[in-house]
């Protein structure tokens, strides 16, 4: 295994090679959640597909407080200001936060005790997700994206063959995601683990005086990203509060393709986030507009055919692949491209201010939002039924963009030392 790890390690990166596997790793963490709603409608019918649905949303909002919005800092840490070891030793302190979270949460909305468990066991399988994060951060910092991908493709593929043989031999969700969890810890132990060392000091040392400035840098960036998919699930928390179970799986099923645009917009844009953020340290303005300018114009372009695609087959295809009747729901899935594509936007936008170092400013627009919508849901959705909750989705994520693009375009004008600066 040494020398495999070693093998790897001593492999020639290119920026071809790195986008190629971190987009099959992502393209594979994104099917996974997709993959496995479907698996659930189908093996375990509507009810528990919408069961499914609400717990697994909580679970990956409390996955946020795992992540706590560092790779987005690691990955723009260009000059260090951190060691890899505050970054691997801080998510054993966010892992707990997220289990605890999860309880709290699912008790707060109401959750049944079946909804709760699954919930908090949703929540343990995330940790590997969140350890996962960290050390692909740390290999993009390393210009080593590649392993990252690598690692994600056979993780999230043996998880899935796992959760899926087990669920259809026992029909328990208990124990297809126990065993995947421990599938999952025991890859990132003998892949991830490893390679990482071989490139860098790992070990869990809590250097007190670096956590308080880590997660104080990552606080703005955390509490908005939070706050964000806070937002996505207020349509959902809406519809279990008001509707059924079975209404839950319908409006899961359609929500899927909404995250197709995120999804393939990461595949391009990921990659390009170490150069954005070399461009903006050095003061390359019209390098910085150029990258930032394609990035966004790629969603639009991606967004306008995911629209035509989900307007022509959409309906179609989700039925046919769900066993569920969707037809009523072809205008509550267009609404839902639409606001998915600037969501993909909103991604890219947030990454551009985390650069700038102006997180702060993410967490006012994030809570604005947040509360404007939580207050409208309940009256709204009660209205409206699950139009009603696609609607206020879709307002959500317009106003958040245009905040965001109002921001980029404020800070950039104040970019200090910039080619602006230096043609007046």
């Amino acid at each position: 295994m040494k020398k495999f790890t070693e093998y790897l390690i001593s492999q020639e990166t290119t920026q071809r090679k790195d986008t190629l596997w971190y987009t099959a790793g992502s393209l594979s963490n994104a099917l996974f959640s997709m993959l496995l709603s479907l698996a659930v409608t189908r093996i375990l019918g509507a009810s528990w597909a919408g069961i499914f649905a609400i717990a697994w949303a909580a679970a990956q909002l409390m996955q946020s407080v795992g992540w706590f919005s560092m790779r987005q800092f690691q990955v723009s840490d260009v000059e260090d200001q951190f060691e890899f070891r505050d970054y691997f030793s801080s998510k054993f302190l966010t892992s707990g936060a997220m289990l605890i979270g999860g309880l709290l949460y699912g008790m707060a909305y109401g959750y049944s005790r079946q909804k709760l468990g699954l919930t908090f066991l949703f929540c343990c399988f995330m940790t590997a997700d969140v350890f996962a994060d960290v050390f692909s951060g740390f290999f993009q910092h390393k210009n080593k994206l590649h392993l990252a991908g690598k690692s994600y493709v056979v993780r999230v593929w043996m998880s899935f063959a796992v959760i899926l043989v087990i669920l259809m031999t026992t029909r328990s969700l208990t124990a297809a995601f126990t065993a995947a969890l421990a599938v999952s810890a025991v890859w990132l132990a003998v892949f991830d683990l490893p390679l990482a060392k071989c490139l860098d000091l790992v070990r869990i040392q809590f250097r007190w005086k670096k956590q308080k400035e880590l997660f104080g840098e990552c606080v703005p960036l955390f509490l908005g990203s939070f706050l964000l998919i806070f937002i996505m699930n207020i349509s959902k928390n809406g519809i279990n509060t008001y509707l059924s179970d079975e209404v839950q799986a319908c409006y899961n099923i359609i929500f899927m393709p909404s995250s197709v645009v995120n999804m393939f917009s990461m595949f391009v844009c990921v990659p390009l986030y170490g150069h954005v953020a070399v461009a903006w340290h050095n003061r390359e303005e019209r390098r910085f507009l150029g990258l930032v300018r394609n990035m966004l114009l790629y969603i639009i372009a991606l967004t306008a055919v995911v629209l035509a695609g989900g307007y022509l087959l959409g309906i179609p295809v989700l039925s046919l692949i769900s066993g569920l009747d969707l037809r009523p729901y072809k205008a509550a899935l267009m609404v839902l491209l639409a606001a998915g594509g600037l969501y993909g936007m909103i991604m890219i936008l947030s990454y551009c201010i985390t650069v700038m170092r102006r997180q702060k400013v993410t967490l006012v627009i994030y809570g604005a939002v947040a509360a404007g919508v939580q207050a409208a849901s309940g009256p709204w959705i009660r209205l409206h039924g699950v139009m009603g909750a696609v609607e206020l989705y879709l307002a959500a994520m317009g106003m958040i963009c245009l905040a965001f693009v109002a921001v980029c375009v404020y800070y950039l004008k104040k970019m200090p030392g910039s080619q602006r600066d230096r043609r007046v």
